[in-house]
């Protein structure tokens, strides 16, 4: 008895034990030589430990363009040995990589030389908020000549959309950060702000996304390792949790340093 199978697979299944495996064997060559032929893309085996945006990165896709090439439900779907096939540029922005438009305006602002040591990270312990509305409380409330504290501010869908990084004037300005109880730490920390209340719950997908591709790129042009990453808690001399209990800061680092 034999069973046929599509002409693009050329093989058929042999029932007789002796040559079963065989068969078989040809069968799955074949059919994986098929889906080369159709798709000659470049091809990535996972490692322990990697995750689809690191993936996506280093190949310069999206990660929704990896899951959809690969016909993945999740993006955490993956396992050391898997084969990820890499499709071509999808034209959305990179995994990684910051906004074609906000990466002109940063590449346009002027940076001293070793001024900057310190890429620190806050959270604004609220539901909700703006660059806009964080500005206009440092300026009335907390009487700050020079209005937000903070370099950047990202947005999580309240008050901001999610992800948006807004550049703050102390950054096109470069003037000396507002964020730490230090006046010394302030005028070499770039301060960096997620709207969220992250004791709470955890900063989203997006803004993390944005954060990773933010900070990355101010490493680079400050020439910074990514140990000069700190969280507000980490450096500040005085006590405090900011920027909160479930903010991953060792996935950032890990990924910054990967």
């Amino acid at each position: 008895m034999l069973l046929h199978y599509s002409e693009s697979m050329t093989l058929r299944f042999c029932v007789r034990t002796s040559i079963r495996t065989t068969c078989v064997l040809g069968l799955l060559l074949s059919f994986t030589a098929s889906l080369a032929a159709a798709d000659p893309g470049k091809q990535y085996v996972v490692r322990k430990n990697d995750t689809l945006t690191e993936i996506a990165r280093k190949h310069e896709v999206s990660v929704a363009a990896l899951m959809k090439h690969n016909q993945l439900d999740q993006p955490n779907w993956i396992y050391p040995g898997m084969v990820i096939r890499i499709p071509g540029s999808d034209g959305r922005k990179a995994a990684g990589s910051l906004d074609a438009a906000l990466r002109k305006k940063l590449d346009l602002i002027s940076v001293p030389s070793r001024k900057w040591r310190y890429v620190v990270v806050h959270h604004s312990a609220t539901e909700a908020g703006s660059a806009a509305g964080m500005d206009r409380y440092h300026r009335e409330e907390r009487h700050m000549e020079n209005g937000l504290a903070y370099h950047f501010v990202i947005g999580n869908g309240h008050g901001m959309r999610d992800g948006d990084i807004t550049i703050g004037n102390r950054w096109r300005e470069q003037l000396d950060g507002g964020h730490l109880a230090s006046e010394s730490l302030n005028a070499k920390s770039i301060g960096i702000c997620l709207v969220g209340n992250f004791d709470q719950e955890r900063p989203t997908q997006k803004q993390m996304a944005s954060l990773q591709s933010l900070v990355g790129y101010l490493l680079k042009r400050c020439r910074l390792s990514a140990s000069a990453v700190k969280t507000h808690q980490q450096i500040n001399p005085v006590h405090t949790r900011c920027p909160g209990r479930q903010f991953p800061a060792r996935d950032l680092v890990k990924s910054l340093k990967s």
